[in-house]
């Protein structure tokens, strides 16, 4: 028995052994860019999905309906929602989540960075969306970034489509909410994500836009079936990357600017500085010292953290999301621990 629990022992290592990473096999569009009258290649919205040639062929064309799965239930990891600011020239330079934002800033004058600028750095800085310039001037907007799995596709990855359209948003928010309302979980629950028409009234004037809708092409009944189906391992999706949605505002409204060096918020970033934002806000509702948190790194991943560390507006290279994630548990567990321990 002793040496049955050693082989087993040997074989994985918790936290690490039972995680499987998603690769990102390709994208999903809502647009094609065309070029204008000045030259310069602009995102035109269309009615049907954009997809790579392995999709098209399953699919056909001009697919208005694609069968999808969520593959796991965090829905933080596949349809991250935040609050975007795109350059022309630098890309993202700004993203919160209407509390807080991590922005590329003008050392000098603590600014958001202009073609101007040549002293840039990442700074966590308030976001609010009523009191903000470029929100208010549309520079700023809601994205989602959905990430997926297409069953019927071969390979063993997901494909990512970014939204800003409110009514997409709300779309599929909700339908995700409804789900897990019937079926207790939406992880490899067989779905279907379709663009829809639907009259809007942007500055009073009515017209019609496509937007996304998720629904099931399966009975009530059916799809219980499929819930009642245990879902798979853990799964780690790739970051999404920041290129602004095809449907996000004209081209007019982003910077003109010539050539800048300069770069975006970086995307090998994307995900680490999600779940970064999780752990120090965990850690400021509880008066968590020092030494705590330096036992705890110490011990489980055998790395010297402080935290004066987590005083930084996104992650030291010493951390990996694996790592954070790890510790947000804990947080989150020491959380309920003294809960329970003022309950009794």
């Amino acid at each position: 028995m002793l040496k049955k629990q050693r082989r087993n022992n040997k074989m994985a290592i918790k936290g690490v052994s039972e995680v499987v990473r998603l690769p990102r096999l390709g994208k999903i569009r809502l647009g094609i860019k065309q070029e204008g009258d000045s030259g310069q290649m602009y995102p035109t919205p269309t009615d049907y999905f954009v997809c790579p040639d392995e999709v098209n062929k399953v699919f056909g064309d001009k697919p208005k309906e694609l069968k999808i799965m969520f593959p796991t239930e965090d829905d933080s990891q596949w349809a991250t929602q935040h609050l975007k600011c795109y350059s022309t020239t630098r890309g993202l330079i700004c993203r919160g989540d209407g509390e807080m934002a991590i922005a590329r800033i003008d050392i000098t004058n603590g600014r958001i960075a202009t073609r101007e600028t040549s002293d840039t750095d990442l700074r966590e800085m308030p976001c609010n969306p009523e009191t903000c310039t470029l929100y208010q001037q549309a520079r700023c907007r809601r994205v989602m970034s959905l990430q997926f799995l297409i069953p019927d596709c071969p390979g063993f990855g997901v494909y990512q489509l970014n939204t800003s359209s409110f009514y997409s948003i709300v779309n599929i928010n909700s339908s995700i909410k409804l789900i897990r309302g019937i079926c207790q979980r939406i992880s490899m629950i067989p779905l279907s994500l379709k663009l829809i028409p639907q009259g809007v009234c942007p500055e009073g004037r009515p017209k019609i836009v496509h937007v996304l809708s998720l629904t099931t092409n399966y009975t009530l009944a059916e799809i219980q079936k499929y819930a009642q189906t245990p879902p798979g391992q853990v799964l780690i999706l790739p970051p999404p990357d920041p290129e602004a949605p095809d449907d996000l505002f004209p081209q007019e409204i982003l910077e003109q600017e010539t050539h800048c060096p300069i770069n975006a918020i970086p995307t090998a970033e994307e995900a680490l500085l999600q779940v970064w934002c999780k752990v120090k806000r965990q850690l400021k509702k509880r008066e968590v010292q020092s030494a705590q948190v330096s036992l705890w790194f110490d011990q489980f991943h055998n790395e010297e953290v402080n935290l004066n560390d987590f005083e930084a507006a996104v992650p030291p290279a010493k951390f990996t999301i694996e790592m954070l994630s790890h510790f947000y548990d804990a947080l989150v567990a020491y959380e309920e621990k003294l809960k329970q321990e003022q309950q009794d």
